[in-house]
């Protein structure tokens, strides 16, 4: 199980999502709209609670094959700041978030695994590049390896054996993209 997501926050920060009341009563919960309201940042704050719901929907949508859809009312979220982590409910499910905030970017990922993830900024890197660098780190021979998407848009890393399918989780926005691959022993 494994979901990312990345928001660049140049493009986000300008939008005032905070101010649009119709965009706050369809996204997030009351107890997320007044977390949002009584912080110093609250655009800051909108689009965390956003990317983890995000990285949250892409691991619930693997983990059992949903459609694309969703619904940011369904996921809910708390938040520890201190140490970069918070959880996102969904019915039964919960999911732990890790996240990293800076001044360009919103990074969020949940995963039951340790995981090799990498950011790109500026360029926009080609599916074969991600590939190589993927291939690269996990020591991975490249030519048998592709990346695909399922009929569900979600992406994996196959190998030459069909059964050999390790999740990915795909992430672009803005500036960024980024990719979060779990570290599973073959």
């Amino acid at each position: 199980m494994i979901g990312n997501d990345i928001i660049d926050l140049r493009l986000s920060l300008s939008e005032k999502k905070s101010e649009n009341q119709r965009f706050m009563a369809k996204v997030f919960t009351d107890e997320e709209k007044g977390f949002i309201r009584a912080s110093d940042d609250p655009e800051t704050i909108l689009w965390l609670l956003w990317s983890m719901k995000e990285a949250a929907y892409k691991a619930h949508q693997r983990n059992y094959g949903l459609p694309r859809t969703l619904n940011p009312q369904s996921f809910s979220c708390t938040v520890n700041p201190f140490e970069n982590m918070g959880k996102v409910y969904t019915g039964s499910k919960n999911y732990n978030v890790e996240f990293e905030v800076n001044s360009d970017y919103i990074y969020s990922q949940t995963s039951t695994q340790s995981t090799f993830h990498r950011i790109y900024s500026k360029v926009k890197p080609t599916k074969d590049q991600i590939l190589e660098e993927i291939c690269a780190s996990l020591d991975l021979e490249c030519p048998v390896f592709r990346l695909e998407k399922d009929s569900k848009g979600i992406p994996s890393l196959i190998g030459p054996n069909p059964k050999k399918k390790l999740p990915l989780s795909l992430s672009h926005h803005g500036n960024f993209t980024a990719f979060a691959i779990p570290l599973i022993n073959s």
